[in-house]
């Protein structure tokens, strides 16, 4: 009886459990998700790419790059599985040896209380499962979700199609997903280029990538990469001569690795180029035109001018004792921190953050210090402070309230090559390249001299009289006597002349000659009256409207491609991560342009489909060649020791609160401007060329340092362009003073030739 009741006892108990067992598999099924995946496809990040595909930025979390299984190297499939699943393509998702001899192992472990080395039975699909379609919750549901899910998923796919879904899935630390992207992060390498002892490396970072970084712990990571090494060795993918051998390498990660991708003015804009054309900044890869290395040199240019700049006005604005505040800052990738080792008299030894080295920093310690005080009363041992290397000397450099913006373009396509906003971005994310609208002064001089000569109205030799101009500016409000810069008046003065030397008087005198609305019009076809709501004043022919430098360079790019408005461009294509083109920035080149370009021309240009002339290319290379001849005797004359043909144009406002200059060679177009964020007075009679040339100074010296075998190209002349020898005060051919070559179209000659006289104010009788 009492043997009845226990088997009935046990007969109910087993019922019980298996009716819950069917309830609990029941409310389960009801909960899985879909196991198809084969549409599966990992999300990978957005990577923008200079021209030279050169990663700029990482967009979100995650670093991936996706390899189809049949391009997998063997090795590294073979030190994987050695590594997670020995039985991987015997098991339909599950390993029931594998469980016992975890089960075992783990008992062990227990009883000898080892807590290090508890093992797992997951296998390779099961993994995937948990990545792909759960969670890392640790618990009895989530385990049986996974078994289950596991058997469906090797029911219907084939064992390659599982291992390439889980080699692209898989986090290898570092944001790395996928064997690709941690080869590339860990050792800087294709993964088709890494050794046996790198595979086997990779195949032991998913059991734990912290763990087993050498650089926290190398003995760790050595000893786990030599067990997958065994482990191959054992399933007979090494023999006993290789395992001896690559158990012996050493683990040797590329620096590469350490390098952050931050967020910056030029990736910044490229994003919101993306979400402006509605593509989803969300995997993509994206191949900008930026050449990096004319962005570094911009950089590099205006951040050491403008520190250079304000020694001249600043005082010191103090150091760091504590070197997570100087981090944070993060002010340039060309500045240096370096810790204050020792104090002299008149100098101080610094350790640089970076090398470990110490220099010496002697700088002119009591001007961009505190007046007359030693370096020791503004400075003590162990603070940090920023320091900058020009021209193989460190100096010190510090916060700047100064700031400015560099912008390099092509000229014949529109293409950024370079985009500096600001100093710092961090600091503030501002672009003064595309979001200060500020007045560009003298800089849009160029532009009235160019409709002048569109419209026949004048000469390059034309003799203009520089005399007082007097204005009335409305009911009630009092006459303008506008003046030159330097308040004197030069009597009769060539065309060519008073825009080489940025004459105020002779400017105003053209542009009323060629009437207000004139002006205004040809200012909005070139798109220079952005957002001027003062189209019909006197003063926006001195510059008295506002843009902002991208659009000002894109202008002054008409003067070297032959009158073409080019539209700015900073993304080149964008391929989505399945391999579709979404975007493709094509160019072609110009089969419509009514002019030749000579055999001085280093290439012909190229332009984009909705190429718009807006003057002739006549009219655009005669403009080019005064602003050179600003370069070698005007304005711009301090960049005469540069041997590299230059042209060029300087831009200040009243009160110098805005300085620019343009610098075009047959190459690029560059744009500079400085001033302050909350506008100012920037400096005593600072102008354009005092504080802006200089950074375009700077950035050409450093190009052609670094390209010599470009320097013998010349700017191309179009046909129908005539050189006539002429004397640069008076215009006259051929004369004693006969001193420079002007260019002339032959319908200019023909209107000399017809001449009887030209007006004592520049028009033509």
């Amino acid at each position: 009886m009492k043997l009845f009741k226990l088997v009935k006892y046990i007969f109910l108990l087993f019922v019980l459990g298996v009716s819950v067992m069917i309830i609990f598999l029941w409310n389960i099924q009801e909960d899985l998700p879909d196991s198809n995946i084969s549409e599966y496809f990992p999300n990978e990040i957005t990577k923008i790419y200079d021209n030279n595909y050169d990663l700029l930025y990482h967009v979100g979390a995650r670093d991936r790059f996706y390899i189809e299984y049949e391009d997998i190297p063997p090795e590294m499939i073979q030190a994987i599985i050695s590594a997670e699943d020995k039985t991987f393509f015997q098991h339909q998702g599950y390993d029931v040896g594998g469980i016992i001899n975890a089960f075992i192992v783990n008992l062990k472990n227990i009883y000898s209380k080892n807590n290090n080395n508890y093992v797992g039975a997951s296998t390779i699909t099961q993994q995937l499962v948990k990545n792909i379609l759960l969670n890392n919750d640790q618990t009895i549901t989530r385990k049986v979700k996974e078994l289950i899910l596991s058997i469906r998923i090797e029911n219907n796919y084939s064992k390659e199609f599982i291992l390439e879904l889980y080699l692209n899935e898989i986090y290898f630390g570092r944001r790395s997903y996928g064997i690709a992207s941690a080869a590339n992060n860990y050792f800087n390498k294709s993964i088709f280029d890494l050794d046996i002892h790198e595979f086997a490396y990779l195949a032991a970072l998913p059991k734990g990538p912290n763990n087993y970084d050498p650089s926290k712990n190398y003995q760790k990571a050595f000893d786990r990469r030599n067990y997958v090494l065994k482990q191959m060795f054992l399933n007979s993918f090494l023999n006993e001569t290789e395992l001896e051998l690559f158990s012996s390498k050493e683990i040797i990660l590329s620096k590469k690795n350490i390098k952050k991708y931050n967020l910056d003015y030029k990736t910044d804009y490229i994003l919101q180029q993306l979400s402006q054309n509605s593509i989803s900044s969300n995997a993509f890869y994206i191949q900008s035109t930026i050449d990096q290395n004319l962005q570094n040199i911009a950089e590099k240019s205006l951040l050491d001018n403008l520190l250079s700049f304000e020694k001249k006005y600043k005082k010191w604005s103090g150091s760091f004792k504590d070197i997570n505040k100087i981090q944070e800052l993060n002010y340039s990738p060309h500045w240096f921190i370096g810790k204050v080792e020792k104090i002299h008299t008149n100098s101080v030894d610094f350790k640089l953050l970076n090398t470990g080295e110490v220099v010496k920093v002697i700088d002119d310690l009591n001007l961009f210090g505190p007046d007359k005080q030693k370096p020791s009363s503004f400075l003590a041992l162990d603070e940090y402070v920023y320091l900058t290397l020009i021209d193989d000397q460190y100096y010190l450099a510090q916060d700047l309230d100064i700031n400015g913006s560099v912008l390099v373009m092509d000229p014949f396509n529109g293409n950024i090559l370079a985009m500096v906003g600001g100093t710092n971005y961090k600091k503030s994310n501002f672009n003064r390249a595309t979001q200060a609208f500020r007045q560009p002064g003298s800089s849009i001089k160029p532009f009235i001299y160019a409709s002048a000569l569109e419209n026949k109205l004048y000469l390059p030799n034309s003799l203009i009289l520089d005399s007082n101009v007097l204005l009335e500016q409305g009911p009630n409000l009092p006459i303008w006597i506008p003046k030159n810069y330097s308040d004197q008046s030069y009597g009769e003065m060539t065309f060519r002349k008073a825009l080489e030397n940025s004459n105020n008087l002779i400017t105003l005198k053209i542009g009323l000659d060629l009437g207000i609305n004139q002006i205004s019009n040809f200012f909005e076809d070139i798109n220079l009256y952005k957002k001027n709501e003062n189209k019909d004043v006197y003063s926006s022919l001195l510059g008295a409207i506002e843009n902002n430098l991208l659009n000002i360079t894109k202008t002054y790019s008409i003067f070297l491609n032959g009158g073409y408005l080019v539209e700015p461009n900073i993304i080149k294509k964008v391929v989505s991560d399945q391999g579709e083109l979404v975007a493709n920035q094509d160019y072609y080149s110009c089969n419509f342009c009514n002019f030749e370009i000579s055999d001085r021309s280093y290439r012909k240009p190229q332009f984009q489909s909705n190429q718009e002339s807006v003057i002739s290319p006549q009219t655009s290379f005669q403009i080019l060649s005064i602003l050179r001849g600003a370069v070698e005797r005007g304005t711009g004359k301090s960049l005469n020791n540069i041997q590299y043909p230059l042209a060029g144009k300087t831009g200040t406002t009243n009160d110098s609160k805005d300085l620019w200059f343009f610098g075009l060679t047959p190459k690029f177009v560059v744009g500079v401007y400085v001033g302050y964020d909350t506008p100012k007075k920037i400096g005593y009679r600072e102008t354009g060329s005092s504080v802006a040339l200089p950074i375009f100074k700077s950035f050409m010296e450093t190009y052609l340092k670094e390209h010599e075998d470009n320097q013998n190209i010349d700017f191309f002349i179009p046909n129908d362009i005539i050189l006539k020898k002429v004397d640069a005060n008076t215009g006259k051919f051929e004369s004693e003073n006969s001193s420079i070559i002007e260019y002339f179209t032959k319908d200019q000659l023909e209107t000399i030739n017809n001449l009887n006289k030209v007006n004592s104010i520049g028009g033509i009788n």
